[in-house]
């Protein structure tokens, strides 16, 4: 068994929130990070996405979303996410800002109809992101392994005749609505093509899952272009279509800015 002190399983660009990158910096085994940074883009991403929330009835409403992630030398990185439809949620915004030297995330949301930004903090970070069965706890496994939490690799698998790496992270915080978040890490793709939240009974909460299938390769990057959460307990879901995918295009620093986030656009 391998521990990981801080290491990151930040994949980001991966939820319905973001697909395929994420921060290899305090990963320690060197088998695991290699095939890490294989999955990152240099510097940037873009998407866009259409995202179906399906409720237990069966009824589902679609949203078409345009998500932005950039990293910086330092290993700082943003997610911006927009909301372009339905018309009534457009212009909503979900900004996640990254400080790698101060190990902090921050996430922030806007909405057009109350006009200002908010900060996610307290019981909203147990909230749902832009209505999907994804809440920010969720994402904040994906996206940084703070101080208190262990991430330790388990003896490898294989999900439908493909190895993967196998890593296990418990975050000692009570108020956290999991014992563990199980990541199986494709080692030919690189992504983590399910990923298993298991709640504090020792059940499965909720599953992330890549279509493999469906995964492709973008300037020498594989991209996830389908990918669902699904939760257990409620019997809901919510599928991620890629809809076009940039990889490393110019962005500008400044569309990352709490301001811009208020002003509604780059």
């Amino acid at each position: 068994m391998h521990y990981f002190p801080r290491s990151c399983a930040a994949f980001v660009l991966l939820t319905p929130l973001a697909c395929g990158a994420f921060d290899t910096s305090r990963i320690e085994d060197t088998e695991v990070r290699e095939c890490a940074d294989r999955a990152l883009p240099s510097a940037t991403a873009r998407q866009i996405q259409q995202v179906e929330v399906v409720g237990k009835s069966g009824h589902s409403r679609l949203s078409l979303r345009e998500i932005f992630w950039t990293r910086s030398e330092d290993n700082d990185s943003r997610v911006l996410v927009r909301v372009l439809e339905p018309v009534d949620d457009r212009g909503v915004g979900v900004l996640i800002n990254d400080d790698a030297d101060r190990n902090v995330v921050s996430y922030m949301s806007y909405s057009p109809k109350i006009k200002r930004v908010r900060r996610v903090t307290g019981k909203s970070f147990f909230g749902s992101i832009l209505g999907t069965d994804f809440t920010y706890e969720d994402f904040s496994y994906f996206y940084r392994v703070d101080e208190r939490e262990q991430v330790t690799r388990v003896d490898d698998a294989v999900l439908e005749d493909h190895p993967a790496y196998v890593l296990e992270t418990i975050k000692p915080d009570e108020n956290a609505n999991y014992s563990m978040v199980r990541f199986f890490i494709d080692k030919e793709i690189c992504l983590p093509v399910r990923t298993e939240f298991i709640g504090l009974n020792g059940e499965t909460r909720k599953e992330l899952i890549i279509d493999r299938e469906e995964v492709k390769l973008v300037d020498d990057h594989w991209v996830p272009y389908r990918t669902t959460m699904t939760d257990l307990k409620l019997g809901t879901k919510s599928i991620a279509v890629v809809q076009e995918v940039d990889i490393d295009p110019e962005l500008s620093s400044g569309m990352f800015e709490v301001n811009a986030l208020k002003a509604g656009g780059h």
